[in-house]
């Protein structure tokens, strides 16, 4: 009988909603299995005279622990933020969650929450520098990142909803506020954090009809965004919704005195934030510090990495490219990646694995996304749609785009000599200025030598155009 897997859930419980997550398991690259948000007035509870009560807070609660139940969920992780900090019924709402339902809920200071969403941040986008702002509807949390490490915490009592009861709708108030209790030092970046925020940033995606549709690392020129939030303000509504939801003026608010404050360069969406960083800071040390990117990648393609030499595929490709070009991690993702070619249905069309990718929850960064999703389409000897072709060259330097080119023919020729499971390569390619030839271990038959040369030659090509 096969073992059921044991799986721990976070639940997140905020002013306007409560959160919660299961991961098929608990290493860093497990995937979310289930996801679930429920509006929440626990405020409105907490109200009233006796909190035991038939309520939709606990209505939700007891779903989630059948959910998690059926899922053998063994530990919940469950933190909550400004609903209950400092609230003077907190502690006997955690004591009736603890008697009713077994488990604990850790209300977590503003400090600490400014700090575990900046971990979730950091760990899910690399090489972040800037200003993380995180919008709820009872607080903004802010933290500066850079080089991996976060500093300057601070909680500040400006979310959405505080904003409505504490009548607050002058920006230049709001600027105040912040500058007094924060500081105004020009940033790199602004990282958008939390619901309110996120869907700015996904109504200013739709309305530049963005090809690619994941929210996460999407970067937004700030001056352009400026604009959009003038407009959103100015609109007569129409501009501000999407679907029946619509943006929150509050936020808008918060938005552009942050802007004004840090004047930063670059707007960017990040959908890691509090929920990641709560549950990557429960891990042990070890795991703690492995690449998040190439962990869910080896998690989706079940890919052992010991059976592939790498380098070695690696040191036949990178002649190929001008000098300084580091594509290592990319062709190794690209190998990984290109192993689910099998798991996909031939009846799929051609581009479904390329545009699994750029759907994919795993964090990649945008020029890497479309990189991987063109070299998939190169590989498998489908050219790349119309769109996606258009969009990478929008995205992407010129030489950027031929390298992703050169890797993906590169990749289809190790796959016509060796075959589709990648160990070492039995073969090499040597290049004399722009010829190249193949050089194997055996003969290969006329018909896949031929295949073999197309390429080489759409490789030479890609070189000439490239440099």
């Amino acid at each position: 009988m096969k073992k059921k897997k044991m799986r721990s859930a976070t639940i997140d419980i905020g002013y306007n909603a409560i959160r919660a997550t299961v991961y098929e398991d608990n290493t860093l690259g497990a995937p979310e299995i289930f996801s679930s948000k429920f509006k929440s007035d626990l405020i409105g509870l907490l109200a009233n005279q006796s909190i035991d009560m038939k309520h939709q807070t606990y209505l939700s609660i007891q779903y989630l622990l059948h959910v998690f139940k059926r899922l053998n969920v063994t530990d919940i992780k469950c933190v909550a933020t400004a609903v209950l900090r400092d609230h003077e019924k907190a502690e006997q709402f955690i004591q009736h969650i603890r008697d009713k339902y077994n488990f604990d809920i850790e209300v977590i200071s503003g400090e600490k929450e400014a700090n575990l969403t900046a971990f979730g941040l950091v760990k899910g986008i690399r090489n972040c520098k800037g200003i993380a702002a995180d919008l709820g509807g009872g607080s903004l949390e802010l933290a500066e990142v850079g080089d991996g490490k976060i500093s300057k915490l601070c909680s500040l009592a400006l979310g959405t909803k505080i904003l409505s009861m504490r009548n607050l709708a002058d920006e230049n108030e709001i600027i105040d506020i912040i500058k007094e209790q924060y500081s105004s030092s020009e940033q790199e970046s602004l990282y958008l954090i939390g619901g309110s925020l996120r869907f700015i940033g996904k109504s200013y995606m739709n309305s530049a009809f963005h090809y690619v549709k994941n929210l996460h690392n999407f970067e937004i020129e700030a001056g352009s965004f400026f604009e959009y939030l003038n407009a959103v303000q100015t609109s007569d509504g129409e501009i501000s919704k999407l679907s029946s939801r619509r943006i929150n003026n509050n936020a808008v608010l918060i938005l552009k005195a942050l802007i004004h404050l840090f004047n930063p360069k670059k707007i960017i969406v990040s959908t890691y934030g509090l929920k990641e960083g709560v549950r990557i800071d429960s891990m042990d040390e070890e795991e703690k510090q492995k690449d998040l990117i190439l962990e869910k990648v080896k998690y989706l393609c079940t890919y052992d990495t010991d059976a592939t030499d790498f380098d070695s595929y690696y040191k036949i490709i990178s002649p190929l490219f001008s000098a300084g070009v580091d594509l290592n991690e990319i062709l190794k993702l690209a190998i990984m990646l290109l192993s689910m070619e099998s798991q996909f249905d031939s009846t799929l069309p051609p581009t479904a694995l390329s545009d699994s990718i750029l759907s994919s929850e795993i964090p990649f960064a945008y020029k890497m996304r479309v990189m991987l999703a063109m070299i998939i389409a190169y590989s498998t000897n489908h050219k790349p749609s119309v769109n996606l072709i258009k969009f990478s060259k929008k995205t992407l330097t010129q030489e950027e785009h031929n390298n992703a080119q050169i890797i993906g023919y590169f990749l289809y020729i190790t796959k016509e000599i060796d075959g589709p499971i990648f160990m070492t390569p039995s073969f090499d390619i040597k290049s004399c200025n722009y010829f190249l030839e193949i050089d194997t271990h055996e003969i290969l038959p006329r018909a896949i030598f031929e295949k073999v040369c197309m390429k080489l030659k759409s490789i030479a090509f890609a070189r000439r155009t490239g440099y």
